[in-house]
């Protein structure tokens, strides 16, 4: 039996397809540093929130008084805030939240669909002047949020593991306590070393502690999300550069 002889298949023509490998690929391109920004626009909002929930709190509590045991067992007083309350700290990480989630994030989101836009438009993969200036504004955020979680750290580490004097307390009832300077978070923490006599303001102590110390420890993922923001967004800045280089070569 003779064995017929196989033939290459081909394909008809209108079934045959090229590989344009010069055509910019922009789906994939700006994904990771769009999910980049929608990690970052949660983190920085949740750090307003909770900023701006402390904030509300040392408005409204002016004329809080918390009662605890003297040291001759009597019932005296001590109002919420010391003399000496530092504020700048939240000041700072506050500016930094905002800016990070209106101009990064919110401005990120318009700059990268225009971005989109004209590719589509031109077929072009190199960054706008717009887009330039925006990966300027994510490193000077970055920038921001370090210099935040820094000083917020440094000032709270020079406060740590102060004390009332209780005998001082009873002395300025009904005034601000006057010695030393004290951090929101370490000030409730000394409120709460004192014999508060009311399991309800203590309750309520302990809820604002964790809010006040939920804002400082979130800078950090706040930190490391706009590095990779602006790590992802000067790599886009230099991928055109980059790419001609090589084509030159």
């Amino acid at each position: 039996m003779l064995e017929t002889p196989l033939l290459p298949l081909r394909l008809p023509q209108k079934y045959s397809f090229v590989l344009d490998f010069d055509t910019p690929i922009v789906t994939m391109s700006w994904l990771p540093l769009a999910g980049a920004l929608v990690l970052l626009m949660i983190d920085s909002a949740i750090e307003l929130a909770l900023i701006s929930s402390m904030v509300g709190y040392l408005h409204r509590s002016g004329a809080n008084k918390y009662p605890f045991l003297s040291d001759t067992g009597a019932l005296a007083f001590i109002g919420p805030k010391p003399k000496g309350l530092l504020l700048n700290e939240g000041h700072t990480s506050n500016g930094a939240s905002g800016t990070a989630l209106i101009i990064v994030c919110f401005g990120g989101f318009l700059v990268l669909w225009n971005e989109r836009r004209r590719e589509r438009r031109s077929q072009t993969r190199k960054p706008s002047g717009l887009f330039v200036t925006w990966t300027v504004f994510t490193v000077l955020s970055w920038l921001l949020t370090l210099s935040a979680m820094a000083y917020t750290f440094a000032v709270t580490n020079q406060t740590k593991g102060q004390r009332v004097d209780k005998a001082v307390a009873v002395q300025f009832q009904g005034e601000a306590y006057p010695l030393q300077k004290w951090t929101p978070g370490n000030w409730h923490k000394a409120l709460l070393a004192l014999p508060i006599t009311s399991d309800k303001d203590a309750k309520y102590l302990h809820h604002w502690l964790r809010v006040i110390e939920g804002w400082k420890w979130n800078l950090i993922p706040m930190f490391f999300i706009g590095l990779l923001v602006a790590a992802l967004s000067v790599r886009m800045c230099l991928q055109d550069r980059t790419q001609r280089r090589t084509t030159k070569a």
